[in-house]
Parts: structure tokens; C-alpha cells; sequence
């Protein structure tokens, strides 16, 4: 299979759902993990999208997932639902808290989720324009394996950690800031592993603490935190949110999911929504946001620069492009999915 091809979104989530449900994950939650990873690719950001569904599905083969999780969600505060999410995929366990948690806000004008016994539940910023659309500013956090150091360390401790924010907009698709405390995401080095490619100087140290391009030799060794010690800073308080507060695992005790153990990750997510009304009227918020925004776009612009991008816009106008002309497989993940189709008797994506 020598060439890339393009496939249509609509094939690729009937073929993920359809392989799902054949490992036991009942349709409409395989359904959602399916959105979550072609909302990824439609962002540009391929490192988490339907690259990732191969260790996926493995892991549930290997029983270190669980396609039918008893996800249990209690409420040890008016507005703190905590969550054991009983080791299922992260995004369905994080999209049921989600729902109800948009339900405690609308009660209580706020919420807060602590989950713990998940797994890698994708792009942060999913859930953020998830809670946008309903009027509900967001912030998500989560830890993960160990990827990045304690400052002036060479052993990899924090996950890459991502912090998301979503900022309602009125009759504009919402303000979305999703971004790793590491220099890049680690999916990124994955990839780049995978077609032998190298990587960019500064991102990453090899076992040994030395500066490497090598992407073996970095997935070995450690990335480095985004903006020095202020970004091991940031890890950190991901790392004791996620982690630590929630009851989930922290530092080491996070399991990678391309390692060769199958131990269950026990990773933790942090959810915090606040109505878009908490403090004003819904149409001040939105007016005052509309000021904020056509602000910062109309600024001054530096030269050559011909337009200034809120976060999350390029984003948007590469997924309306992409949902129309469909994403671009590589050839080596096609091959890989042929090997699934094959394997459980689902027509290849088309």
C-alpha cells in the first residue's frame, strides 16, 4: 500500500465504531471515542487522532482496558461529582462526567470532576467546546506517563500534562486553548519514531541526559517541559490535580499505554465548568467576550502578518475544510487497519 489515501469521516467512524462493538464496547461508546479521535485529526492534530485507535483496541484485547466499564459517579459535595471510571476508554468515561457535570453547573452555576481509574481520553480541547456549546466555560486537565523531569532531573516523572480552556462565544465556534506543559506532545515523538524520522534540537534528552534528535533515543529518555522551569511548574500542578487529588495515579505509578506491560493506567482527569452566567447576565458575557475578541484580532498587526488567530481558529477552519474532503490515512496506519478489518470482518474504510 504505497500511497496515503483520503477517506471520508463518515467511513472512518462506522469502521471504528463497527470494530469497537466487536470487542464487546457497546455502540453509542465506541461511537464517542470514534468523534473524540477524528475531532483530533480534523484539528490538524494527527498525534491523538485515529493513529491512536490500534493501542486502543489492543489494549483491550489484552484485557488491560475494559470494553464494559460499571463507570460510578457520586457527588461528595453539592457540586464535586468524583468518578471511578472502573478502567474503561478515557473519552467515554470523561464524556459521561461531562453530561452531568453540565447538569450539576446549570444547578449550581458551577461543577467540578475528579475521575480517576480512566485512560488516555484524547484532545483535551474536545470536552472544552463540548462545555462551550452549552454556555460553560471550561478548564480540563490530565496527567499522564511519565514523559517529562522534574527540573534540573533526567528522569522522566510528569506526563506531558495538557491544560485546555474553552470560552463560550455567541454565534462563533468558541475560543479553544488546548496545549502539553511539555515542549510538544509526546504523540508527536511517537510519530515521528514510526516513520524513522528525527526531531527537532530542544525537544528532548536521551536516557542519559543528553540533548538527542534521535526520536528512539527520546522516547527512551525524556521531553523537555514547555518554557523551562515554568512549564515543570505547570506539570506539576497538572500532576497533583489529575493525579494526586482525584485518588488516580501519579508520577510512576501512570502506565504507558504503548508499553510492553498491560497494567491498568489508572489515569486521572480534573474538570472544572463555570456558566457563562455565573457573574453576569448571558448576553453581557457574550457581548463582553465579542469586545475581548474582535480586540485581540484587530490589533496592530506585526509586519507580514495578515491576520492575528484566536486559539482554536486555525483549528476550526482546517475542520471545515477536513469534513468535507475527508482526512489523509498514512499508508502504514491503512495497512494497519486493513490487518483489523480483516481480523474482525468489518468492511475497510472507504
Amino acid at each position: 500500500m504505497p500511497d496515503n489515501k483520503t477517506v471520508s469521516i463518515a467511513g472512518l467512524r462506522r469502521f471504528i465504531g463497527e470494530v469497537f462493538s466487536r470487542v464487546g464496547v457497546a455502540d453509542g461508546e465506541g461511537q464517542i471515542v470514534a468523534d473524540n479521535l477524528l475531532k483530533a485529526d480534523l484539528w490538524g492534530i494527527s498525534s491523538h487522532g485515529i493513529s491512536r485507535f490500534p493501542v486502543y483496541l489492543k489494549r483491550i484485547e489484552d484485557g488491560a482496558v475494559n470494553p464494559m466499564p460499571n463507570i460510578k459517579i457520586t457527588r461528595p459535595l453539592p457540586a464535586v461529582l468524583s468518578v471511578d471510571g472502573d478502567n474503561g476508554l478515557g473519552a467515554v468515561i470523561t464524556k459521561k462526567a461531562l453530561d452531568e457535570a453540565m447538569l450539576t453547573a446549570g444547578t449550581f452555576g458551577m461543577a467540578t470532576i475528579g475521575i480517576r481509574h480512566s485512560n488516555h481520553f484524547g484532545a483535551a480541547g474536545y470536552y472544552c467546546e463540548i462545555a462551550a456549546r452549552q454556555n460553560c466555560v471550561s478548564i480540563v486537565l490530565t496527567d499522564a506517563p511519565p514523559a517529562t523531569p522534574a527540573w534540573g532531573s533526567k528522569e522522566p516523572y510528569f506526563g506531558t500534562n495538557p491544560i485546555a480552556i474553552g470560552l463560550p462565544r455567541r454565534d462563533q465556534s468558541p475560543v479553544i486553548i488546548d496545549m502539553a506543559t511539555s515542549i510538544v506532545a509526546r504523540g508527536k515523538i511517537i510519530a515521528a519514531a514510526k516513520k524513522g524520522e528525527s526531531i527537532p534540537a530542544g525537544w528532548a534528552l536521551d536516557k542519559d541526559g543528553v540533548p538527542t534528535t534521535n526520536a528512539k533515543e527520546a522516547l527512551a529518555g525524556t521531553l523537555l517541559p514547555m518554557a523551562g522551569p515554568k512549564g515543570y511548574a505547570l506539570a506539576l500542578a497538572v500532576e497533583h490535580l489529575s493525579g494526586v487529588l482525584t485518588g488516580a495515579a501519579f508520577g510512576r505509578d501512570v502506565a504507558w499505554q504503548y508499553g510492553s506491560k498491560q497494567d491498568a493506567a489508572n489515569v486521572g482527569h480534573i474538570l472544572i465548568l463555570v456558566r457563562a452566567d455565573a457573574f453576569l447576565g448571558l448576553d453581557e458575557y457574550h457581548e463582553r467576550t465579542e469586545r475581548f475578541c474582535n480586540e485581540i484580532k484587530d490589533s496592530e498587526k506585526a509586519p507580514g502578518v495578515t491576520e492575528i488567530f484566536l486559539p482554536g481558529e486555525r483549528e476550526r477552519n482546517m475542520e471545515q475544510i477536513l469534513t468535507k474532503q475527508g482526512i489523509e490515512v498514512p499508508s502504514t496506519l491503512l495497512e494497519e487497519f486493513e490487518q483489523i478489518a480483516a481480523k474482525y470482518g468489518v468492511s475497510m474504510v472507504h
